[in-house]
C-alpha cells in the first residue's frame, strides 16, 4: 500500500513538474516568440504555401537586415538601461552624405569608409552628451534626432540622390552567385553581439551598469567610459545598416530611416530586453526582429493591407512585454 501511495505521489509530481516547466517555457519571452513564430508560420503557411518556401525565408531576413543590426546596438544600449532613438534619422544623414560622395566622386571605398566612420562619430557624440550630462538619454536623443534630421535636409537640399547601380553589391550581391550577401553581414553581426553579451569582460559590463549603475560606479567601473563605447559600436552598426539599405534601395532620401528608431526599439522590447536595463541577449534581439520581418511578410502573402502591420505590431509588443512580466514576477 505505501508503495503505490509512492508510485501515486511520483506520478503526480512528474506531472506537476511537467506542466511547471511548460509554463515556464511559455512565460519565458524566449519561448514565447518561439511558439509565435512556429504558430504564426503554420497558419500562414496553411493559407499560403509559398510562405515555407526557404527563399521566402531569406527574403524576409534579407528586408530586414538593416533593422536586425540596429537593433543589435540598441539592444545593448537597453541592456546598459540608456536609449537611443535618434539611430533613424543618423541613418538618413549618413545614407544622405554616402549616396553624395557616391554621386560627385564614384568612389565607393571612399564611401563606405565616410559611412562606417560617420557611424562611428555620430554614436560617440551621443555617447559623450549622454555621459557627461547625466541627463535622460531619451531626451538628449531626441534632441540629437531632429538634429541629424535637419542636417540631412540641409545636406540634400532637400532633394534624393539616386545612384543608378553604382553601388548594389553590399545590399544586393550573392556570394558564389547564391547567398546574399546583406545575410552574410546579418549572420556575422549577430555572431558578435552573442560573443561581445555572453564571454566578454565588456558584455558583463553592460549588465552590470543597466542592473544597477550607482553601484557599478561605486565599485569602481568607469560607467562613463561604457556608456561611450557602447554608443560608438552602435553608432558603427548604424553605419553599416545604413550602407545595406542604401545599396538594397540604390537611392538616398532626406527621410530614408526615420521608421528605424521606433521599429529597433520595438524589436528589442518585443525580444524581451529589460527598458530599465540588466536583461536581454543576442538570441532575444535575433528573434524580436524575425518577429518584426514574419508580420510584414504574412499580411502581404494572405493579401491583408499592409497598412495593418503597425496594429498587429503594437498588440504583439504589449503581449510580449506582459509575459515578460508574468515571467519576471514567477522568478522573483
Amino acid at each position: 500500500m505505501q508503495i503505490e501511495n509512492r508510485n501515486t505521489g511520483g506520478n503526480i509530481r512528474n506531472k506537476q513538474s511537467k506542466k511547471n516547466l511548460f509554463k515556464n517555457f511559455f512565460l519565458n519571452q524566449t519561448g514565447f516568440l518561439i511558439i509565435l513564430i512556429i504558430v504564426l508560420g503554420a497558419i500562414v503557411g496553411l493559407i499560403n504555401p509559398n510562405f515555407l518556401e526557404f527563399q521566402n525565408f531569406l527574403n524576409i531576413i534579407q528586408q530586414n537586415v538593416s533593422l536586425g543590426i540596429v537593433a543589435v546596438g540598441v539592444g545593448m544600449l537597453v541592456i546598459t538601461g540608456n536609449f537611443d532613438i535618434s539611430v533613424g534619422t543618423m541613418m538618413s544623414f549618413i545614407g544622405i552624405v554616402t549616396a553624395m560622395i557616391i554621386t560627385y566622386t564614384e568612389n565607393i571605398p571612399l564611401a563606405i569608409v565616410t559611412g562606417l566612420m560617420m557611424g562611428l562619430v555620430l554614436g560617440t557624440i551621443n555617447g559623450i552628451i549622454v555621459a557627461k550630462s547625466k541627463a535622460a538619454s531619451f531626451i538628449i536623443t531626441l534632441g540629437l534626432l531632429l538634429a541629424y534630421r535637419g542636417a540631412a535636409v540641409v545636406v540634400s537640399s532637400g532633394l534624393h540622390f539616386p545612384l543608378y547601380g553604382k553601388f548594389n553589391w553590399i545590399g544586393q550581391g550573392k556570394i558564389g552567385g547564391v547567398f546574399p550577401v546583406p545575410i552574410m553581414f546579418f549572420i556575422l553581426v549577430f555572431i558578435l553581439a552573442y560573443v561581445i553579451l555572453r564571454f566578454t569582460k565588456f558584455g558583463r559590463m553592460l549588465y552590470i551598469i543597466g542592473g544597477n549603475e550607482k553601484a557599478a560606479f561605486v565599485s569602481g567601473i568607469n560607467v562613463d567610459r561604457y556608456k561611450i563605447m557602447t554608443y560608438g559600436f552602435s553608432g558603427l552598426l548604424v553605419g553599416l545598416a545604413t550602407l545595406i539599405l542604401l545599396s538594397r534601395l540604390g537611392s538616398a532620401y532626406p527621410n530614408t530611416g526615420e521608421r528605424y528608431a521606433l521599429d529597433s526599439l520595438a524589436a528589442v522590447v518585443v525580444g524581451g530586453a529589460s527598458l530599465y536595463g540588466g536583461k536581454g541577449s543576442a538570441l532575444s534581439l535575433l528573434l524580436g526582429v524575425l518577429v518584426f520581418g514574419l508580420i510584414t511578410n504574412s499580411l502581404n502573402l494572405v493579401n491583408i493591407n499592409p497598412y495593418w502591420r503597425d496594429t498587429v505590431v503594437g498588440i504583439v509588443i504589449i503581449v510580449a512585454v506582459i509575459v515578460g512580466q508574468l515571467g519576471s514576477r514567477r522568478q522573483t
